[in-house]
């Protein structure tokens, strides 16, 4: 009996600096991808085991894997479930954890087990966030080829109630820096960013001698617009803009408000030939938009572009260039695309 309460007081003491140190772990990041990173290894590292995954509930009330371990990649990728269906779901509904002794057999489980798993046992703890559930953590096969127990879950259960707090603190970090580095009207990248961006991007071409361009688009005869149908009109006329320059730019590009009815396009991996086509789209893009109370009413843009021909050059030194050629498209007659 002694000995019994001397091995459980040692495995208790062992849990403790388990959570102690994933703790630590988890709270010394402010990055939404690394909490995942480190809850997924650490958690799979304490209980043992080869495959565990996360999954979050989106927008739509599905809950979808966005991390997993030892699971096949087209499982990983196409896994989505209601909340409230299957033993993720049944999770995610109640915020209640679960120990499935043995998967094959549960009606809960809603597919064959895999192959590959050593043991059909799986527990599953919530993610909760002020008593919301925002997702589940799943763990299974053991590498001792053992079932999970009990007392499994509760450590499970522990650091997932650890983790879920270090993921609300990184999302909401994430969130603030994301709204100071957005213009408050458009949505887009502000002037700061672009800046920052532009810099880190500047030095990548250099270092691995990639391509890189940007564009400088203005709204031609803005003020005339302003005057006749007011400041809401022309604020809406901003947004409008700001989403049909987005609708034609890739993922990697970044669309920003430059200021006032200025706009700044960073076009990574593009050669001037390629801006100058980016530049071509945008301006037609924006000429069959219509704009005002009515939306009959057309707006022109001019467009300057330039692309990283030399070391020597700088983010400063590529917003000149781009801007001196958006002037001599406004100088030219307006409508046009000039480049450097």
């Amino acid at each position: 009996m002694e000995r019994d309460e001397t091995a459980a007081q040692r495995r208790r003491h062992s849990e403790l600096e388990v959570l102690y140190d994933t703790v630590r772990d988890l709270s010394s990041t402010l990055s939404v991808g690394q909490v995942l990173d480190r809850l997924m290894d650490r958690t799979l590292r304490h209980l043992d085991a080869e495959i565990g995954s996360i999954l979050l509930i989106d927008s739509d009330s599905m809950l979808r894997v966005v991390l997993s371990r030892g699971l096949p990649r087209d499982v990983a990728t196409s896994t989505t479930m209601v909340v409230g269906e299957g033993i993720s779901g049944t999770v995610a509904a109640t915020g209640r954890s679960l120990l499935i002794a043995d998967v094959e057999v549960d009606p809960q489980f809603s597919r064959r087990n895999h192959e590959r798993y050593y043991t059909n046992s799986l527990i599953s703890s919530p993610l909760l966030r002020t008593g919301t559930v925002f997702g589940v953590v799943n763990v299974n096969n053991k590498r001792n080829q053992m079932p999970f127990e009990a007392a499994d879950l509760q450590l499970l259960d522990a650091i997932a109630g650890h983790a879920a707090v270090a993921l609300g603190n990184a999302r909401q970090y994430e969130e603030t820096l994301h709204r100071a580095q957005r213009d408050s009207l458009t949505g887009l990248a502000n002037h700061g960013y672009l800046y920052s961006t532009l810099e880190r991007e500047v030095e990548r071409a250099h270092r691995y001698g990639r391509q890189l361009a940007i564009a400088m688009i203005d709204i031609d005869h803005f003020k005339r617009f302003n005057d006749r149908f007011g400041h809401p009109a022309g604020d809406d006329a901003l947004v409008r803009v700001a989403e049909a320059i987005s609708s034609i730019s890739r993922v990697h590009d970044l669309v920003a408000r430059y200021g006032g009815e200025e706009f700044t396009v960073i076009l990574p991996e593009t050669s001037l030939e390629g801006a100058v086509a980016f530049g071509e789209k945008a301006r037609q893009v924006v000429e069959s938009a219509g704009f005002g109370p009515d939306g009959t009413f057309e707006l022109t843009v001019s467009i300057g572009v330039t692309a990283l021909p030399a070391s020597s050059e700088t983010a400063a030194s590529l917003i000149d260039a781009a801007d001196a050629q958006l002037y001599r498209a406004k100088s030219l007659g307006r409508n046009r695309v000039c480049q450097a």
